[in-house]
């Protein structure tokens, strides 16, 4: 068992569900600290600022996920939604979601707001979308939409952690043989690792469908996040599939310095460890372009033909350049020659596909 899990495992002041609320941000009699709930509302009109949300009725605050009921602990975040009439902005109400989520996770990506050793988390919300939640918050009204009862589940903890361990073993394994990997060894690890991102997510799927977010399922899953197993797995994907299309080069005179034939050095029997790169031998040596993204330092150099980033990888590439994620358009990486395709796969991750512009 890794560190981070076990050390998960043996701090008691985790738990599933507790006693009260989260009295860093809640009174004995469940009244929601008001210095925390202006900071919150004065990220909140930052945030909307930035989405340029300005002339769009703003229909709710809230606060929701695990720091408004009893099953918080020391990693949940402050879940902040802001609920709009998608339809102001466009009739097309997946289209707007779309638009909204990509400014939405750069924002959040970019703004590491933490109060009280928790961090804020950004979320824009259709009024009309259904919501279910045993604890909703209203920060704009300063009042409760729903009020969590204290109803403590029945928990097996022991077969929580053993399916969280199954999946961090996993994901250990995939880390390791990566390190090597290339070529059609990089392409079947690429392939496994999504395949066991597909069966986490199933998991936690079915898990909420069946017993709610109390689960074995959800709980697991919530462990492996914790413990950024996810994150890892995440990052395999992603350094898998660099590796799918990484080749080992070497310059010519690398290549031949070796050969009895085209190297004359070995035939006449001086030593050729002596042997350096002479003035005229530079030539055979391709530039190096250095740029702060090793990813695109990566195809500038050739040591791909084209990469796809997943998740943070890429919004850390994004940012580096100031570029906004935007699914289905296609921007430039500053100067260095090198594009970006945006999208989202299937289950809706952030998805782009660097590759050299065509010149």
């Amino acid at each position: 068992m890794s560190r981070p899990l076990r050390a998960f495992l043996i701090n008691i002041s985790v738990r599933f569900y507790n006693n009260t609320l989260n009295q860093k941000f809640w009174s004995e009699d469940n009244k929601f600290d008001p210095d925390i709930r202006e900071k919150l509302l004065s990220i909140t009109d930052d945030f909307i600022h930035n989405l340029d949300l300005e002339g769009v009725e703003i229909a709710d605050i809230t606060l929701t996920g695990s720091n408004s009921n009893y099953n918080y602990n020391e990693y949940s975040d402050l879940d902040v939604h802001v609920l709009i009439d998608f339809k102001d902005i466009n009739e097309d109400e997946d289209l707007v979601k779309k638009a909204l989520n990509g400014p939405r996770f750069v924002w959040n990506l970019r703004h590491n707001v933490n109060l009280r050793g928790h961090d804020v988390e950004m979320y824009m919300q259709d009024k009309d979308e259904p919501h279910v939640a045993s604890g909703l918050y209203s920060l704009k009204d300063n009042k409760w939409i729903t009020e969590p009862s204290y109803d403590p589940p029945s928990i097996d903890i022991k077969d929580v952690f053993k399916k969280a361990h199954a999946i961090e073993t996993d994901v250990e394994i995939l880390k390791e043989k990566i390190l090597e990997a290339r070529g059609e060894e990089a392409r079947e690890l690429h392939e496994k690792a999504k395949r066991l991102k597909e069966k986490i997510s199933k998991m936690r799927k079915r898990g909420l469908a069946r017993e709610g977010e109390f689960s074995v399922e959800n709980l697991a899953f919530k462990v492996l996040r914790n413990t950024e197993v996810i994150g890892d797995l995440i990052d395999i994907i992603s350094s898998s599939y660099d590796k799918i299309y990484t080749e080992n080069f070497k310059t010519f005179f690398e290549y031949y310095q070796g050969d009895p034939i085209m190297n004359p050095l070995m035939r006449s029997g001086k030593n050729i460890n002596r042997v350096g790169l002479a003035k005229k031998h530079l030539n055979t040596v391709p530039k190096q372009h250095n740029h702060a993204c090793p990813h695109v330092k990566n195809l500038i150099n050739g040591g791909a033909h084209q990469i796809k980033l997943v998740g943070a990888p890429l919004h850390n590439t994004l940012t580096i350049y100031k570029v906004d994620y935007a699914p289905g358009a296609t921007k430039t990486l500053g100067n260095s020659g090198v594009e970006v395709e945006m999208f989202e796969d299937e289950e809706g991750n952030h998805c782009g596909m660097l590759k050299k512009r065509d010149m």
